[in-house]
């Protein structure tokens, strides 16, 4: 044969087998080709496990389960372990990104670092634990996940050498439901914008009529004099709105929550209720805007948050302002949260449709802007 590639003392059995493969090159080159391709780009589902163990990923899988992902960017991950290129990578494949906050040097606890991310988590299981376990294989063994943040952060006070030292005042905010024990302090915003109705008003009490001239009737009030802090100047629209607003602050105010059937699913207390009225840099902000706390403003802020577990794995598809309501016998008159039962009576206002997924780890936060 003039293509034989067998050396010229092969004997006669040699050259029968190459002679019957001849015709058989072209597949055989074919096959060669495949078998090369198959590891680096075809990649059938069934060689993935072993890809995995070859490039030593396995650890990964229980977070990462999407093998072609794992494989495209894991030999790089690799490359860069123990640093935060690292941790940025792993945190990439289940879309998300962080910046790494390493603890103060002098605590106790120093080889600790927090992540604070950039968007709040999707859910809580799975990502929580696929974010603990991507981010303990990216970094050194030495250094430990400590908490998770995102919008809500209210850090420790460092009281060591004084009588605060280890008190409460230490603790960081966070909850723990995972099984490492990792700190997740979450927080989320809604804000709204009502315009308070005359059937509202009258249902809890806060309602006046603008008068067709002149000022307020006093004989007819209702309201206290020390709310009337509004310059004797100022228009009948202006004290009125003055009034209402005073008023909010004067009367207990709880944030319930109902879900998609109109069922209650918890009332929380309002932390704040302020007369305010338009100022650069003022202490609240809504939707862009900031306003500033002051006797005679014309606009009610009325804010409430939850707190960590106060509900969970409950999707909230309304939110209301509960006015005049009490708590129930038995009820300690201080609780913020109040589970559907615990408060009777009151007018609801302000109703407003939601679309809020309840978590352990989220403060939701809602802030109301009320106009007249």
């Amino acid at each position: 044969m003039d293509s034989s590639l067998i050396p010229t003392a092969s004997d006669l059995y040699e050259h029968a087998i190459e002679t019957s493969l001849a015709e058989r090159w072209d597949a055989l080159g074919a096959g060669v080709d495949a078998i090369a391709r198959a590891k680096h780009i075809t990649r059938p589902p069934s060689f993935l496990p072993y890809l995995v163990y070859e490039y030593g990923l396995g650890e990964l899988t229980p977070y990462v389960p999407n093998l072609y992902n794992l494989l495209d960017e894991g030999i790089a991950w690799q490359r860069v372990r123990g640093t935060p290129n690292a941790v940025a990578r792993g945190l990439g494949w289940i879309g998300y990104a962080a910046a790494i906050e390493d603890a103060w040097h002098g605590r106790n606890y120093w080889n600790s670092y927090q992540l604070r991310f950039t968007t709040l988590p999707g859910s809580d299981d799975p990502d929580l634990e696929r974010i603990e376990g991507i981010a303990t294989l990216s970094v050194p063994k030495r250094s430990q996940l400590r908490r998770g943040v995102f919008q809500y952060d209210a850090g420790a006070l460092i009281g060591d050498g004084s009588r605060l030292d280890d008190s409460l005042l230490e603790r960081e905010s966070g909850i723990a439901i995972t099984e490492a024990g990792t700190l997740w302090s979450f927080g989320r915003t809604t804000e709204i914008e009502h315009t308070l109705t005359e059937a509202e008003g009258v249902a809890i009490g806060n309602w006046i009529e603008i008068p067709a001239e002149g000022g307020l009737p006093w004989v007819e009030m209702t309201y206290p004099w020390v709310t009337a802090t509004f310059p004797w100047a100022a228009t009948a629209a202006t004290a009125r709105k003055a009034l209402m607003s005073a008023w909010f602050e004067t009367h207990p105010l709880y944030l319930t929550l109902r879900d998609s059937d109109g069922l209650v699913i918890g009332h929380r207390r309002c932390r704040a209720s302020r007369p305010v009225i338009l100022q650069f840099a003022g202490a609240y902000t809504v939707a862009g805007s900031s306003y500033q706390p002051i006797a005679g403003g014309t606009i009610a802020y009325i804010e409430a948050m939850t707190d960590f577990g106060d509900a969970a794995d409950v999707v909230a598809a309304a939110i209301q302002l509960t006015v005049g309501a009490s708590p129930a016998d038995g009820i300690p008159p201080g609780r913020l949260w109040l589970e559907k039962n615990d408060l009777i009576g009151g007018s609801a206002i302000a109703v407003t449709p939601v679309s809020i997924p309840l978590r352990a780890t989220v403060r939701d936060q809602f802030k109301i802007l009320m106009r007249f």
